[in-house]
């Protein structure tokens, strides 16, 4: 875990000022994570999955039932998703939504968000992981970021936070303004807001 003891309770902190916190399925699979708001003071949020093939463990500790936990939707694609595997995860206490697929065959980010939307979302906290946030920040549908920066270097072993952006010449990075820097701990917290290159023209 990078995260320094300050930056769990930044990421908490944040959990309490959205809607909703959406990762993809990796993350459940490999950090099997509750998504709640433990370590600061607050409201819970919707807990979002995006899974395109319903994937989803039966023992995910998304799934245990908590009263103080908010709601989890799972969000997969038609294209991927099977009946029987919706209703055993409805069964468990999730809310399921499938979406036609995109190029991809997967979750269409812009359908999930109409349908979170429609639940009264206008906040959303993406945590990641990498394929999330790329898919995200490809669409242009992210706004803001924040950023915590530790002071290691992991070399080759490390996981890669993004992925291909389709970034040929610096003119077509995604870029961040009105930049924040603050400490937390050992660490640095950057925030600012997301501005994507002009498209150009056919």
């Amino acid at each position: 875990m990078l995260s320094s003891e300050l930056g769990v309770v930044s990421a908490h902190q944040a959990r309490c000022r959205h809607d909703a916190v959406l990762v993809g399925i990796e993350t459940v699979l490999h950090d099997d994570p509750l998504l709640t708001v433990r370590v600061a003071e607050g409201a819970q949020p919707l807990r979002v999955v995006l899974d395109s093939d319903l994937r989803l463990p039966r023992g995910a500790r998304l799934l245990v039932p908590d009263s103080d936990a908010g709601p989890v939707l799972v969000f997969g694609s038609m294209a991927r998703a099977t009946p029987a595997r919706r209703r055993e995860l409805e069964a468990m206490g999730a809310e399921v939504f499938l979406t036609p697929p995109n190029e991809d065959g997967c979750v269409e980010l812009r359908d999930a968000l109409d349908v979170l939307g429609e639940r009264g979302v206008q906040r959303l906290l993406v945590e990641g992981g990498a394929k999330v946030l790329t898919s995200f920040l490809r669409a242009g549908l992210a706004q803001r970021a924040e950023i915590e920066i530790a002071p290691l270097w992991l070399g080759a072993s490390a996981t890669a936070s993004i992925g291909d952006l389709s970034v040929a010449r610096l003119g077509q990075a995604v870029r961040l303004e009105s930049v924040q820097v603050e400490r937390l701990g050992s660490s640095l917290l950057v925030s600012g807001d997301i501005v994507y290159p002009a498209r150009s023209c056919a």
